[in-house]
């Protein structure tokens, strides 16, 4: 009996899905290398595996660390959140290309384990950033409360400053209204009667 549910994932592309899962594992999936672990640089052999610390949540491959508030009022930490949040997943500065045609990554700062530089094959850094474009059909942002798509005070909300609050829209007229409306037909009438039934 199979318990695990079907990875939409590996049913629309098997390659993306090694490609994912490798990645997650820190090892390599395709090239003359697949199956091994990512060549790490600086790295001491003995050091403790060290996870993540703060609250955290994982949901459907997305890993969420909940572990800074910034208050409303603080808009410089504010705006330094917002271009963290916001960069590119790996600066060029720090990639270099080796004598032998591999590709040295510098990380911006060491890992727990000495860890400062990753090295990689072309075609094992092309599997990395693969991975790292969000799969198709996926909202990577989600809004709830007022902020949510169909939320009556949307507009209201997300208007800035200087622009004028958006007028409410009159709601739609039902489809029964607009065909008595065009077609002259009262489309809700009872048959027998000729009365309306709202």
């Amino acid at each position: 009996m199979d318990l695990m549910p079907p990875d939409p994932l590996a049913e629309e592309s098997l390659a993306l899905a090694g490609i994912s899962s490798a990645s997650v594992q820190g090892r390599v999936s395709l090239g003359r290398r697949a199956g091994t672990r990512v060549l790490r640089l600086g790295r001491d052999p003995d050091a403790p595996c060290v996870t993540s610390t703060g609250p955290a949540q994982a949901h459907e491959d997305f890993d969420l660390h909940a572990n800074l508030f910034v208050p409303a009022e603080d808009r410089a930490r504010l705006e330094q959140l917002c271009r963290y949040l916001l960069r590119p997943p790996g600066a060029q500065d720090r990639l270099r290309l080796t004598g032998d045609g591999r590709i040295l990554l510098e990380l911006k700062s060491a890992w727990h384990d000495g860890t400062g530089h990753l090295l990689f094959e072309p075609l094992e850094l092309l599997e990395k950033l693969a991975a790292l474009i969000p799969r198709p059909r996926i909202n990577l942002v989600l809004y709830h409360g007022v902020l949510a798509p169909h939320a009556r005070w949307r507009r209201r909300a997300a208007a800035y400053e200087d622009s004028e609050v958006p007028q409410e829209t009159p709601p739609r007229p039902s489809p029964a209204r607009t065909a008595s409306v065009n077609f002259r037909v009262r489309v809700l009438a009872n048959p027998a009667t000729g009365r309306g039934l709202t």
